[in-house]
C-alpha cells in the first residue's frame, strides 16, 4: 500500500476506514474478516471508489481473489460492484445454498471479472474455466446469477464452443 509521507495519521486512517466498510458491509458477496494485498492501494473515499492494482490478493472467509487489477464502487457501506482483471484472475467464491444445508464452492479463472450487486449477478470474461461442486465448464464468457444460482456460459467469436463436463455427485 502506498501512503505518502504528509499527514500520514490521515491518510492511514482514511484506508482503513474504507477497508472496514468494504469487508464487513457487502450484502450479497459478502468479503467479511478480509486481508487485502496488492502492490499500490488508492482510494478516493469522496466518490466510494477503491483500486487495487498489482499482485492483488483478497483473502477471507467466503472468497478469495487474485488479480493484477481490481476496482470497486461502493455508497456508503453498500458494494456497488467490482470489476477485476488479470492473466488469469482466479476467484474461489463460497455461495449458501438456503434450499439445502450447506454451501456450494464456485472455483474461477478469467481475464475479466464483474460484479454486480444491484443486479445480484457475477461474470467472468475471456478464457474462462469455472467449476462448480456439480460440473466444470469452459467458455469465453460466464454469467452466475446469485439469487437464483441460474449459469449462463456463451462461445467466443472464434470456433471454439462451450465445454461442460458434469462432474459424479455422491447421492446419499
Amino acid at each position: 500500500m502506498k501512503i505518502s509521507k504528509q499527514n500520514n495519521r490521515r491518510v492511514v486512517f482514511k484506508y482503513l476506514v474504507l477497508i472496514l466498510v468494504l469487508l464487513w458491509s457487502v450484502p450479497t458477496l459478502s468479503f467479511g474478516m478480509s486481508d487485502i494485498k496488492a502492490d499500490d492501494v488508492d482510494f478516493d473515499l469522496s466518490e466510494g471508489e477503491f483500486t487495487a492494482k498489482g499482485n492483488v490478493k483478497i483473502d477471507s472467509e467466503e472468497v478469495t481473489l487474485s488479480a493484477d487489477e481490481v476496482q470497486a464502487k461502493v455508497d456508503g457501506t453498500l458494494l456497488l460492484s467490482i470489476t477485476a482483471t488479470g492473466e488469469p484472475l482466479e476467484l474461489e467464491l463460497e455461495i449458501d445454498n438456503e434450499e439445502e444445508e450447506g454451501s456450494q464452492t464456485i472455483r474461477a479463472s478469467a481475464k475479466e471479472l464483474m460484479f454486480n450487486n444491484a443486479a445480484n449477478w457475477v461474470e467472468f470474461i475471456g478464457e474462462v474455466q469455472l467449476q462448480t461442486d456439480v460440473a466444470k465448464i469452459r467458455a469465453h464468457k460466464i454469467r452466475i446469477e446469485l439469487d437464483t444460482q441460474k449459469i449462463v456460459a456463451t462461445k467466443g467469436e472464434d470456433d471454439e464452443q462451450v465445454e461442460i463436463t458434469l462432474l459424479d455427485v455422491e447421492t446419499p
